[in-house]
């Protein structure tokens, strides 16, 4: 919890039990020089005697950096009070270590005693007098408190109302990571940082082989595997082949101008996000060989431009949609080695400007329709079709088609 109020210069009153220098009862025989009269005063008050032991200030932490508003401080860029009260109670973390005060790394840059002796020299006797000033006037906060909740309310707006009450370890990386640096942002742009940690925490970024600048004080479209265009906004996420594990967030869809997903050849799991639909700027989606599981999301036919399906080598389920026939600009469906059952639908002949699709080793049955087949380089008909290939080999097939260029069986 942030106090709520600074320590004043010294206590308002001495402590009941004051350190003392001597027993609380002379002993038979006092000092041959202490005065004839006690002083009129107590000797062993705080606010009159130093402590005992010394309290020497401790070095600044050389390497230590911390980010403030997007710009990267350290140590000896604290030189004013004001710096001193905008950033010396800020909340950081050193080298993976504990969230505590800048002042605990920059000790002599904020003035602050970090090793304090058994016997204080002073002892505040109230509470600290206000709130750590953190001004950010793009979120129009005023302080630390003010700041964490405008940044809460900021990310339920994507992550759901209950995404920080301490049950998804995932979320609150992502968010205590943007609150360790004090990102100072629009909102857009602050949800673009947020969803791009999260990527990293949800996929287990402490075990990618390469994570490079990930959760780092870099810009995310700095940040190795994300392409950004002129004006910094995410449209390209693939860390293919880099031992992503865990599941796809489904705020990813977040990124309004997010058009390609390439993350296969990796250990993901869990399903594919419900509402992958809202990615409507989606041109392609290659999540191959990985462990994703359950059905393809009916949301994702509402992706008019999509143009690239990859998904085979999984361990989806269920049956593959008539509406498959929207994906008007679809080329490339690559669905083989799943556990998809019932028929091809026929409504893919629709699709004339589909040019491969590879549908073997699942548990589909029946007949490729005549409609699909129509679309092989059909000139007449303006379709483009060059490879389908199905389970229509064997002694007993499972599928009959009549055009597919490879069966399997």
């Amino acid at each position: 919890e942030t106090p709520s109020e600074l320590p004043s210069e010294s206590p308002s009153q001495p402590p009941t039990n004051s350190p003392t220098l001597s027993p609380t009862k002379p002993p038979t025989e006092g000092p041959s020089e202490s005065p004839s009269e006690p002083p009129t005063k107590k000797r062993n008050s705080p606010s009159d005697m130093p402590s005992l032991l010394p309290t020497p200030l401790c070095h600044d932490i050389g390497d230590f950096k911390f980010v403030v508003g997007s710009i990267s401080y350290q140590c000896d860029s604290i030189q004013t009070q004001t710096n001193i009260d905008e950033f010396c109670d800020l909340r950081r973390r050193y080298n993976g270590g504990p969230l505590l005060p800048i002042k605990h790394f920059c000790p002599r840059a904020c003035g602050f005693d970090c090793a304090p002796t058994d016997s204080p020299s002073k002892s505040p006797s109230v509470q600290p007098s206000k709130v750590p000033t953190f001004i950010c006037d793009v979120l129009a906060t005023k302080n630390l408190a003010e700041y964490e909740e405008k940044v809460k309310n900021i990310y339920r707006t994507v992550s759901g109302d209950n995404a920080f009450d301490g049950n998804d370890l995932d979320r609150m990386d992502a968010l205590n990571f943007i609150l360790d640096e004090g990102a100072c942002l629009d909102p857009p742009k602050m949800i673009q940082r947020y969803i791009s940690a999260l990527f990293y925490y949800s996929t287990e970024g402490e075990t990618w082989k390469e994570s490079g600048d990930w959760v780092s004080s870099k810009h995310e479209c700095d940040w190795n595997g994300i392409e950004c265009n002129d004006n910094l906004i995410i449209t390209q996420l693939y860390r293919d082949d880099n031992t992503l594990k865990g599941t796809i967030p489904f705020e990813i869809c977040d990124l309004p101008f997010l058009s390609r997903i390439d993350l296969d050849s990796n250990q993901i799991g869990g399903t594919i996000p419900d509402d992958i639909g809202r990615c409507q700027s989606l041109l392609s989606f290659d999540v191959d060989s990985n462990y994703l599981t359950g059905p393809i999301p009916e949301s994702i036919f509402n992706i008019q431009g999509l143009r690239y399906i990859d998904l085979d080598t999984n361990e989806l389920t269920g049956t593959l949609s008539r509406r498959f026939g929207n994906l008007v600009d679809l080329r490339y469906l690559s669905l083989y080695r799943n556990w998809f059952q019932g028929t091809i639908p026929a409504r893919m002949g629709a699709l004339k400007n589909l040019e491969i699709v590879y549908l073997e080793f699942n548990d589909l049955t029946g007949a490729v329709a005549r409609s699909i087949c129509d679309n092989f380089l059909n000139e007449d008909k303006g379709g483009n079709l060059r490879e389908l290939n199905t389970d229509c080999g064997g002694s007993n097939p499972e599928v009959s088609c009549v055009c597919c260029t490879q069966c399997f069986g």
